[in-house]
């Protein structure tokens, strides 16, 4: 059979005992499965035999240097070499506290192995005993139905530990094993410490099996237990005995009592005797020669007892005799007292099983003694009843059984009631305390009692008859004995006593109890407030008395407080006049606070409402702490009398029932919202008086000291934890606590005193130190809470720092214990640091609740500490990094544990960069259990919280962009599909939305940071999530239900996907885009029609919608719904205009204008934009305003106006259907503009004027359109040097110019007017401002028709236009062959020099498109003077063929000349050649495009021009030359020479023109008549051949010589 594999008892404990922590019952289960050991129990473990090393290093494969350090752990142990080796890595995992770094100096110095050898014995021997503690907790569960684990560990005993009902045998094995076992020379006192309380654990073990089962110990296994406590008990052999110590009495005495009551159980004398075993004569005589040498030692009389007892209940006992004088020498021996001793024990008190088991084995022994024994006059007898009746099987029992339950105490307690309480109310007190059921009875049998015993005095004796000879009596009158109790007449009596003047009477009438008690109180009220200098002492302690009662039915049945009201009013009277006393009594003053405690636990508001105000109680008013600051505040607090019984009275006597039951009291306040200023005064006086000097007061015992920490404590951790404390009185507190000389510094012991109990709770659970340590666990646990707290108030930043220095010495901490005088106030000289106090709690096991807690602390430190938090950790860095790991990689840690962990982390990601490489030092200790964690196989709540720590960490480790973490991660072959496994695996709602949020936050910038290729893994995780189902059902969950995912799962979610589109778009088909886009602007349009609407998750979803559209906007356009539900989109964002942020306004339109700008809608879906966003433009225009009157932003109403300009472009030119649209929407246009322009927002303006221009050409749209109204409207508002915003406005007057013909020119010619100089100047520098001479050019083209009206409206505009349009195309043709000088000047290089332009052209480097753009829109300018001018001059038909034109009506613009004029004098007048120019320059880049070699003189254009336009800018310069040669020839101002010229110049000019283009021959030309259209247009991209042909003929014409 293979040896059994080890197991860790203490980790084992740390997952079973549920004790601090519940572990999923798949951990506990696997972890049972894997503890078969405990049915073998500590016999497992082996001693070594010769060769035992020899054999297992053979075997074994480790290194020599660990082998060697095994023989030497075998030898320390007295443990086989294998087994030492499991113990070793046991102890690795569980226990050592240090860094593999320092192991392995150890294991290579010899000096530091001997500290290290005696740390591993102590493990070893803690682990035999939680071994044993964990078989007796699993079989103590099996018979508890509340115990979280009660199936499982029921189902375990079943099965493997009790399998064949021999595990009681094995521990018996066990414990006679133990007792043989041979003693180490030399012997430790820790060693044999650990000797005994195996013993005691083996035995209680014992003692819970037999109780919980059905199974009887058999003879034989008693009469082996017998044997064991001759003479010295199990512990007693001599050498054992030879090395006993004085810390080691309290071990023998448990081990004793232990041993005693399992004896009593095994006898079992309350059972019947027919069929007992023990009954039987021949195990009789075995037994009964043992039992006659019992009674030298305490420990034998219960023993002894039990077996009397049994025997004497038999029907024939053999000699009666001889039991009676063995029961009267258990008697003489003070039995009762010993057993009142062992139910007193720490090892059986501090466990509540073993205690509620002991308890029903000692009260069965009393009622069966009590059934055959005479037990008068045994004053210990009755006080170990109560003891007992406080648990709740002897209770159950007390009610169950007349004769030997409640007939033994409560007859006589009843007898002398009300005249003696005591024994009632002290019975009845225990009672109520063990369970509800027995609480019930204790309310039921005071609601009515038989009889009512009083001592009758002087007065009331008179009304009494008294009967001779029976000691009888009738009351011969109603007498009243209490102010609400009365004696009816006739009521009948016995005469218990009689005296001088007085009379004790039990009188036998039904009499409520609770009445009778409550009269009591009264008379004490009565009496306390008649101002007797001392009240009646019966009376006091009669109320004292039932207050205790009424606190215990309270405490165990809070429901019974409605029944008991009366009390409670009575109580808080009696409590405001005894605060009025001078020196209230000390007694009932706690007495009556224990049971208010109880009662507001239950109604706080209630209780302190009447509170409020009396002296007695520490006051703050709520003026003072909430108007002033805590300083100023302090000075109007009051300690009231609470402080001298408290600080003075208490603090002598070492006891301190008042401030532990006041404590109680605050706390229910503070809990139950109570804000009164006795509340706070009590928190004050707390923090200010106790918590500061509590560890220098006195106290009986260390017990009395740690209850009363806790109990100070408690308090201030709550008004710390609720929130509904006022922040001044928190603030208070906070002050007070890091007040290194008040309570700060006891905060600090109780947090350095924890930081070392590890250790102490690895001693035997009922020695004094251990005990010490569990009662100090629970309060450093409080203390790390408040610490937590503490740190993260934003008041304890200032005296924080000097707390974190004044750290006490771990030597002198709060777990080295004092009794007397209280604890030093001595500190190391060079404390360490808090934050490594804190740290240490990462060793703690036993509690993860403490190393949860000291978790969260460092987690604020890392937050607020300004120093390095790895720096505060010094040499102990790497040990409790180590440590932390260890437990994160651990499959049985506790879930807060690791998620409080990697919260730390995360944190730390930021603030504490060093304290996060050290644990990424190297990184896969780190993230290997990251990568398993990040996919927990459990879908549990537990399993989900953890997840999401990992994957917070995780985005914070791309976040911060910690380099290594991500490589080793992104390396990693299972981290992107465990990463993804939820998203892929699990359904929207079973996995959290912010582990969701945080997955898709890693993969988006993963994604986002990765310039190559992606790996595998990372791919096949896209792949998968990406797959159309997986990634719908997630859209569906993220944006159909916005406001259940919050604001941060859709920003993920926004980021993702804009990453997935912008630089993956192969993962997402067109399809699933479409689908995505569809969902986004479905959940738009709830948000937008919602009442509730979320701003920050429309914007969120605006920004995801415009995201998708603006890379997948084609495709949704050709979704015939697409365009409907964005004009829906329109209108519901009209409707929540008012509602909905600017920013989501411009982020919808901009999507709108996106769609608008990639798409051509039809006409239908035109005019459903237009309508949408007509009203918009409408509604934002009327909304405008500046600063506070605003309430839409100009970008806003931009976009807006934006939107509707491009659906005006895209409707047909036939748009007079939309005028009652569109018309309202000019007036606000209008106003807007108005406003805007006032303020400089000319981005705004720009738009609204574009919009006006676009609508100005809808015939009879608005009257505010006409050029009058438009021109008087806006040309006094546009400054001259607003450039863009005037090309605007002249855009407008040159459509109503045209629109309305003689009725719209008086505007246009006022426009150009106002604005000449601006006009001019822009056609001066067309490349400088192309946009406002284009329009200029075009306004110059508008008004040419009514060129008579516009030289009487205003003639030197139109002179200098003119003038300004011929200059234009001079120099606009002569830039157009020099690009370069264009880059130059644009840049801000120097003068226009031709001349220069080749050096300057190399430095400038090539033609950028930016500057290619401006030489196309020069382009445009140059076409449109050229129109200004034909449209100025005759035409050329009536001018050739009319009958006698009038030529001197008509002007030259151009010198009748063909020499060149040199571009820069400004003054100089274009000559024909200018016109000659632009021929040439469509000749150079017409000639490249089709045949690629240029004719022209000036080479190869340096970029290419727009065909198209420069076709026909040559047919209008052709036609423009025609007009001004036929004007100068035929003028008979131009002398004959000139015209020579002109003819010989035109011919010269155009023959080589026309011989390039047409040839010598009439031929068809080279060129097409039609090609490829130009980017942007259609039809031919050069001049029509025929207009060609004509043009040669009548220049032929008009060169000729006449």
């Amino acid at each position: 059979m293979p040896e059994a594999e080890l197991v860790s008892g203490k980790a084992l404990w740390g997952v079973i005992c549920g004790t601090y922590a519940l572990p999923s019952d798949e951990v506990v289960g696997a972890e049972l499965q894997a503890a078969t050991i405990l049915r073998t129990g500590i016999r497992v473990y082996r001693t070594p035999t010769p060769g035992d090393y020899d054999t297992w290093a053979k075997s074994s494969k480790v290194a020599q240097t660990e082998k060697n350090f095994v023989k030497k752990i075998s030898e320390k142990l007295n443990l086989c070499a294998s087994q030492s080796w499991e113990v070793f890595q046991l102890f690795l995992v569980n226990e050592y506290s240090g860094s593999e770094a320092a192991l392995a100096e150890v294991l290579s110095s010899q000096r530091d192995q001997e500290a290290f050898l005696d740390h591993l014995l102590r493990f070893y021997m803690a682990d035999r005993l939680y071994l044993l503690r964990c078989l007796r907790h699993i079989v103590a569960s099996t018979a508890d139905p509340l115990h979280p684990y009660q199936s499982l560990f029921r189902d375990f005993l079943r099965d493997v530990l009790d399998k064949d009902g021999g595990l009681g045998e094995s521990v018996v094995q066990q414990v006679l094993g133990l007792s043989k076992q041979e003693i180490p020379q030399p012997t430790s006192p820790l060693w044999l410490a650990h000797h005994l309380a195996e013993l005691q654990e083996g035995l209680a073990t014992l003692l819970v099996y037999y109780s919980s089962t059905t199974i009887t110990p058999p003879p034989s296994t008693f009469i082996s237990l017998l044997h064991l406590i001759q003479g010295n008990g199990p512990g007693g052999r001599v050498e054992v005995q030879e090395q006993l110590r004085d810390t080691h009495t309290s071990l023998l005495a448990a081990l004793d009592a232990t041993h005693a009551l399992l004896l009593v159980l095994a006898v079992t004398p309350d059972t019947p005797t027919s069929g007992h075993s023990l009954c039987e004569k021949e195990w009789i005589e075995k037994v009964e020669p043992v039992m006659g040498g019992l009674g030298s030692r305490p420990a034998h009389l219960a023993p002894l007892l039990a077996w009397c007892v049994l025997q004497l209940r038999s029907p024939h006992p053999p000699t009666p005799h001889v039991y009676h004088k063995l029961a009267q020498r258990a008697l003489t021996g003070n039995v009762f007292g010993y057993l009142q001793e062992a139910l007193d024990c720490p090892a059986i008190k501090g466990d509540a099983l073993v205690l509620g088991v002991a308890s029903s084995v000692v009260y069965s022994l009393v009622c069966a003694a009590a059934s055959c024994l005479t037990l008068d006059n045994l004053p210990c007898l009755t006080s170990l009843a109560k003891t007992c009746l406080a648990q709740d099987p002897p209770a159950q029992l007390f009610w169950s059984e007349e004769g030997g339950g409640a007939g033994l105490l409560l007859p006589q307690a009843l007898e002398l009631f009300p005249h003696e309480p005591e024994p009632l109310l002290s019975l009845s007190t225990a009672l109520a305390k063990a369970s509800t059921y027995s609480c019930n009875k204790v309310v039921e049998l005071l609601s009515e009692l038989p009889s009512l015993t009083c001592l009758m005095n002087e007065a009331n004796c008179q009304l009494i008859g008294i009967q001779k000879g029976d000691g009888q009596c009738r009351a011969t009158a109603a007498i009243t004995l209490m102010p609400t109790v009365t004696v009816p007449r006739d009521t009948r009596g016995a005469l218990l006593s009689l005296t001088a003047g007085s009379m004790v009477v039990s009188w036998h009438f039904n009499v409520s109890g609770w009445q009778v008690l409550l009269s009591c109180i009264s008379t004490l009220d009565q009496q306390v407030s008649s101002g007797v200098n001392v009240v009646e002492p019966r009376t006091m302690k009669t109320a004292c008395l039932t207050l205790r009662l009424l606190a215990s039915v309270l405490a165990t049945v809070p429901s019974h407080l409605p029944a008991l009201v009366h009390f409670t009013h009575q109580t808080l009277a009696l409590l405001r006049r005894v605060s009025q006393v001078w020196r209230p009594p000390g007694e009932l003053v706690a007495a009556m606070m224990e049971m208010l405690a109880e009662a507001a636990a239950e109604r706080p508001t209630q209780v302190w409402n009447e509170l409020e105000g009396n002296q007695l109680l520490p006051s703050l008013p709520l003026t003072a702490s909430g108007s002033q600051q805590s300083r100023g505040g302090e000075q109007h607090y009051q300690a009231g009398r609470l402080r001298a019984l408290v600080c003075g009275e208490e603090a002598a006597a070492g006891s301190y029932p008042i401030l532990t039951a006041y404590t109680r009291l605050l706390t229910a306040a503070i809990k139950g919202g109570v804000a009164g200023a006795s509340v706070r005064g009590g928190v004050v006086f707390l923090a200010r008086e106790v918590a500061g000097p509590l560890l220098r007061w006195c106290f009986k015992s260390q017990e009395e000291r740690d209850s009363v920490l806790h109990a100070t404590l408690a308090p201030l951790h709550h008004t710390l934890q609720h929130s509904s404390v006022d922040p001044e009185l928190r603030d208070l507190v906070v002050r007070q606590l890091v007040d290194q000389s008040s309570a700060g510094q006891t905060l600090l012991w109780v947090v350095v005193g924890g930081a070392g109990l590890e250790a102490t709770l690895s001693h035997p659970t009922h020695s004094p130190a251990s005990i010490n340590a569990r009662r100090l666990t629970r309060t450093a646990q409080m203390a790390l809470s408040i610490l937590h707290r503490v740190v993260g108030e934003e008041s304890s930043i200032d005296g924080l720092s000097q707390l974190l220095r004044a750290t006490p010495s771990p030597r002198t901490g709060l777990a080295a214990g004092v009794t007397g005088a209280g604890a030093g106030a001595g500190t190391s000289s060079n404390p360490p640091h808090l934050a490594l106090t804190v740290a240490l709690y990462a060793h703690h096991r036993l509690n993860p609740r403490l190393t949860y807690l000291a978790l969260r602390t460092l987690t604020r430190f890392a937050q607020k500490l300004e120093v390095p938090l790895v720096a505060c950790l010094g040499g102990e860095a790497e040990g409790v990094r180590d440590a932390l790991l260890r437990r994160l990689d651990s499959p049985i840690e506790d879930v807060g544990v690791k998620v409080a962990l990697l919260r730390l982390l995360t944190a730390a990601t930021t603030r504490q960069q060093g304290l996060t490489n050290a644990f990424l030092t190297p990184p896969h200790k780190l993230l290997a259990p990251l990568v398993s964690l990040v996919a927990p196989m459990k879908r549990n709540e537990a399993g989900q919280e953890v997840q999401l720590a990992v994957v917070e960490l995780v985005d914070a480790l791309w976040s911060e962009k910690y380099s290594t973490a991500i490589q080793h991660l992104h390396n990693n072959k299972h981290f992107w599909s465990n990463l993804v496994h939820p998203l892929v695996n699990q359904q929207p709602g079973e996995v959290r939305d912010a582990i969701v949020c945080h997955t898709l936050r890693v993969l988006a910038r993963q994604l986002f940071l990765s310039d190559t290729k992606p790996t595998t893994a990372l791919k096949g995780a896209v792949d998968q999530l990406c797959e159309q189902a997986i990634l719908s059902k997630w859209s569906k969950h993220v944006v159909g239900n916005v406001k259940m995912s919050g604001g941060e799962l859709v920003g993920a979610w926004r980021d993702l996907l804009g990453i997935m589109v912008a630089r993956a778009g192969a993962w997402l088909t067109d399809t699933l885009k479409v689908k995505l886009a569809k969902d986004v602007l479905g959940a738009l349009h709830n948000q937008l029609e919602s009442d509730s609407s979320n701003e920050e998750l429309t914007t969120l979803l605006a920004e995801l919608y415009l995201l998708l559209v603006r890379h997948c906007g084609k495709l949704l356009a050709q979704n015939s719904e697409f365009f409907g539900e964005t004009s829906q989109l329109l209108v519901w964002l009209q409707g929540a205009v008012m509602v909905t942020s600017p920013h989501c306004q411009m982020l919808l339109l901009a999507a709108a204008l996106t769609v608008l700008t990639l798409s051509h809608p039809s006409q239908e879906e035109c005019e459903q934009l237009v309508c949408a966003s007509a009203s918009l433009a409408h509604q934002h225009g009327r909304l405008a305003g500046v600063g506070s009157r605003a309430c839409t932003s100009p970008s806003t109403l931009a976009l807006a106006t934006a939107v509707l300009h491009q659906c005006l472009l895209q409707c047909p030119p036939d748009a007079n259907h939309l005028r009652p649209i569109l018309g309202p929407v000019v007036p606000a246009l209008l106003h807007s503009t108005d406003i805007y322009i006032k303020s400089g927002d000319e981005e705004v303006v720009g738009e609204l004027l574009s919009l006006l221009a676009t609508l100005s050409q809808i015939p009879h749209l608005s009257e505010e359109l006409l050029a009058g109204s438009l021109c008087s409207t806006l040309t006094l508002i546009i400054p001259p040097s607003k450039t863009l915003l005037l090309s605007k406005v002249v855009w407008g007057l040159v459509w109503r110019v045209k629109e309305e013909g003689v009725g719209g020119v008086e505007g246009g010619v006022n426009v150009a007017a106002v604005h000449l100089p601006a006009l001019c100047e822009s056609l001066s520098a067309p490349h400088r401002q192309p946009g406002l001479a284009l329009a200029t050019a075009a306004l110059t083209a508008a008004l040419a028709p009514h060129v008579s009206l516009w030289m009487v409206l205003h003639a030197e505009s139109q002179t200098q236009l003119t003038a300004a349009v011929t200059r234009c195309i001079h120099l606009t043709t002569h830039l157009l062959c020099l690009p370069r000088v264009v880059q130059l000047e644009l840049r801000g290089g120097g003068e226009n020099k031709s001349s220069s332009t080749t050096s300057e052209g190399g430095a400038i480097g090539a033609i950028t498109p930016a500057i290619i753009s401006v030489l196309n829109s020069m382009l445009q300018v140059l076409s449109a003077c050229l129109s200004a001018l034909c449209c100025l001059g005759p035409d050329l038909t009536d001018l050739l063929c009319g009958a006698g034109p009038d030529v001197a009506a008509w002007t030259l613009f151009f010198h009748p000349s063909f020499r060149r004029v040199a571009v820069p004098d400004p003054n100089a007048q274009p000559s024909l050649a200018s016109l000659t120019s632009v021929l040439e320059l469509y000749d150079s880049h017409a000639s490249k495009e089709s045949r690629g070699v240029s004719p022209c003189r000036s080479g190869a254009p340096e970029v290419s021009l727009c065909v198209r336009m420069l076709a026909r800018c040559a047919e209008q310069a052709l036609l423009l030359l025609l007009t001004q040669c036929s004007l100068t020839l035929m003028s008979p101002d131009i002398p004959p020479r000139d015209a020579l010229r002109v003819r010989h110049g035109l011919a010269d000019e155009m023959n080589s023109f026309f011989t390039r283009w047409l040839g010598r021959r009439l031929a068809v030309s080279p060129l097409p008549s039609t090609s490829a259209a130009a980017s942007g247009g259609t039809g031919s991209a050069h001049m029509d051949i025929k207009y060609l042909r004509l043009a040669q003929q009548l220049v032929g014409r008009l060169s000729a010589t006449k």
